[in-house]
């Protein structure tokens, strides 16, 4: 019951190689191969040899070609990404150098326009003088707001408004 790994419970017979006349064997092995009658005409086996070699030759060119100008195609791809790539720095400088002049002239706006610049040029250049307390005067309407319509009439509630005053 130990010997799970013995193959005695099979039988291999049934599946056993076919049986062979050996006589027809040895036959076999030593007949004679017909042997190939020459062509009659070899110009003719050398023109299909040659063309044979020309296709051949001329499908071994057509390959290099291809890849000849795969390979080109992927150099200029590249050396035009390296061209790009510089005028895109170019490019980024450039637009660097502009922001940092933005920057400096909106600087130079916002000192020039300072109210304390403004009121520099009215007293300096226009002759203008700072307004005085008693130089101002207040205006009060005693009859309130009024709505004025677009044809000149007034509003119903103005209207009241003055009947009661």
């Amino acid at each position: 019951m130990a010997d799970y790994n013995r193959s005695e419970a099979y039988d291999y017979s049934f599946y056993g190689a076919p049986a062979v006349n050996p006589a027809y064997e040895e036959e076999q092995q030593y007949a004679v191969q017909p042997q190939r009658k020459p062509k009659k005409n070899k110009a003719i086996n050398i023109r299909r040899e040659t063309l044979t070699l020309a296709v051949q030759t001329l499908r071994i060119i057509a390959i290099a070609v291809t890849l000849i100008s795969l390979f080109a195609a992927v150099l200029y791809s590249r050396a035009s990404l390296a061209v790009l790539e510089r005028n895109g720095d170019t490019l980024a400088g450039q637009i660097r150098d502009a922001e940092s002049e933005n920057t400096r002239l909106v600087m130079l706006l916002n000192s020039s326009v300072s109210r304390e610049k403004v009121d520099e040029y009215a007293v300096s250049v226009l002759g203008m003088q700072k307004l005085e307390r008693f130089q101002i005067h207040y205006f009060e309407d005693k009859t309130g707001d009024r709505v004025v319509m677009a044809n000149g009439a007034y509003s119903e509630a103005d209207i009241e408004a003055d009947k009661s005053n």
